[in-house]
């Protein structure tokens, strides 16, 4: 069961008020419905890709609706007014503009299933993420000169980081591939790793336990799509503290990074 000061640290649900009123009975049904919203999430997504891309507006509605209504029951109150406002305008709005909604709609979605999932003590996930997080070494530099190493083999990707990042204050390095983070940290070590998890010759895995054997402590974040628990299970054994989902919120980003490095 997810304790109460665990849940209020899901930025998506709104449990302020509604979560002093439960008593152990209704937290352990409230955390189990998370957990069932988590476990369902990556089937229901695949039913929703799949009724866009075969232009089944229809299906897609009645999915939408579905879905609306779970993040009510679990107070994703913000996210589940957003769809429910486009399902409302369902008729009227061009399908390319709800096409690029149901794009951020299921991104949102796949940030709260893997925040859920960061948080479910029963997994083991949890205490994994504290003792990596444990192993990280403070440094006392100032927030303009914290450094941040990229590394994902798709370039527009890493322009796409760039861009959410300017005037930030953190200098940001990208680099292609493994081979070349690994390069990189012959001469420097930044003081955070944003890895993508899916390219070829070094994966993210493999790349995080070359970083560990450098004695690097710099927290790894990895850049994910994919919100299944196994995948993110593996995840963190290969020494993730978070994760960040593709395509990526602006917003998300720079709280992800904060939370780790300031």
């Amino acid at each position: 069961m997810i304790n109460k000061e665990q849940l209020l640290t899901i930025s998506e649900l709104n449990l302020v008020e509604k979560i002093q009123q439960m008593d152990d009975e209704a937290l352990n049904n409230y955390s189990q419905l998370l957990i069932s919203f988590t476990d369902n999430f990556s089937e229901q997504e695949d039913k929703i890709k799949a009724a866009m891309e075969a232009k089944d507006y229809a299906t897609l509605k009645k999915q939408l609706t579905a879905f609306q209504e779970i993040l009510e029951r679990i107070h994703a109150d913000e996210i589940a007014q957003d769809c429910l406002k486009h399902i409302n305008k369902f008729d009227s709005e061009p399908p390319e503009k709800f096409e690029a909604f149901i794009s951020y709609f299921l991104s949102s979605l796949s940030m709260l299933s893997i925040d859920i999932q960061m948080t479910d003590q029963n997994n083991g996930m949890q205490a994994a993420i504290q003792k990596n997080y444990e192993a990280i070494e403070k440094t006392e530099r100032t927030y303009k000169e914290k450094s941040i190493l990229a590394v994902d083999d798709t370039a527009f990707f890493l322009t796409m980081l760039k861009n959410n990042l300017q005037d930030t204050g953190y200098k940001l390095t990208c680099v292609i591939s493994g081979g070349d983070a690994l390069k990189y940290l012959e001469k420097r070590q930044p003081d955070l790793f944003l890895l993508d998890i899916e390219m070829p010759g070094m994966d993210g895995y493999e790349l995080a336990a070359k970083i560990k054997e450098t004695k690097c402590k710099a927290p790894i974040i990895f850049l994910t799509g994919n919100a299944k628990r196994e995948y993110l299970t593996n995840a963190v054994k290969a020494g993730a503290v978070d994760f960040i989902v593709k395509p990526i919120n602006k917003k998300n980003l720079i709280t992800k990074i904060k939370k780790y490095i300031g």
